[in-house]
């Protein structure tokens, strides 16, 4: 049985409920990969019960956290999964050892990360109301669901919040032409988070992909649909 390595995403829940094991927000699709691969679901430094850093990590400091897991678990070739965060470790870490990869899996990937509109004005205004959060902390929790989605970041110890701030900082575009491992690119056709825009222009950009869009699929489609994903594997790999 081939072996797969799964890498996960940014899902800020697990960063700050410690007691949840992350791996069951991908319980449905780990299932379905597991009936074809011996998947190794990697528990990333600061989500759920691995501790955090001593200090804030960069996107290299976690590619090089893969190298040594698969190092450990005398991993040699195999095919890697990433889905968002995860997707753009699995990017870079195919990029830096291409020959430890296989077959290249990118579920959603946050490999280009542009500032959009919606997060320059997080930026402009989250320094501009420091005064009001002290004055009203009801307005933070509201400021912070608006534009980020949750109020999770708000519970953040600082080092995952700088770690946040390295990751997002980090655009991949330039290193995409250069990866050589054939890679399968997955993404649903109303994701918000990382839009398909993007997945049209990494498949662009990467030269032995190929681009499967799950039409009516969000960020996280692999709980409504799992079979989508690994069939679509099992066919193009």
């Amino acid at each position: 049985m081939e072996k797969l390595v799964f890498l996960h995403g940014w899902i800020n829940k697990y960063i700050v409920e410690k007691d949840k094991n992350i791996e069951e927000f991908y319980k449905e699709l780990i299932e379905e990969l597991k009936k074809k691969f011996e998947v190794y679901f990697v528990v990333l430094p600061g989500f759920s019960q691995n501790p955090e850093p001593s200090k804030p990590l960069s996107l290299d400091d976690y590619v090089n956290y893969v190298k040594d897991y698969v190092e450990k678990n005398n991993l040699e070739s195999f095919y890697l999964m990433g889905h968002s965060f995860g997707g753009q470790i699995a990017c870079k870490f195919a990029y830096l050892y291409p020959e430890k990869v296989r077959f290249l899996i990118l579920y959603n990937p946050a490999c280009i990360r542009k500032q959009s509109l919606k997060f320059k004005l997080f930026s402009k205004f989250k320094n501009i109301g420091k005064i009001l959060f002290k004055i009203c902390p009801f307005f933070q929790k509201v400021f912070y669901k608006i534009f980020s989605g949750s109020t999770y970041y708000l519970k953040f110890s600082d080092v995952m919040k700088r770690t946040m701030q390295n990751i997002i900082q980090e655009d991949l575009t330039e290193i995409l032409p250069h990866i050589k491992v054939k890679t399968l690119i997955i993404w649903g056709g109303k994701d918000r988070i990382t839009p398909l825009k993007y997945g049209k222009l990494i498949n662009n950009l990467i030269p032995n992909s190929k681009l499967v869009i799950y039409k009516n699929g969000n960020h996280s489609f692999h709980k409504e649909n799992p079979h989508f994903i690994v069939e679509q594997l099992m066919y193009n790999y």
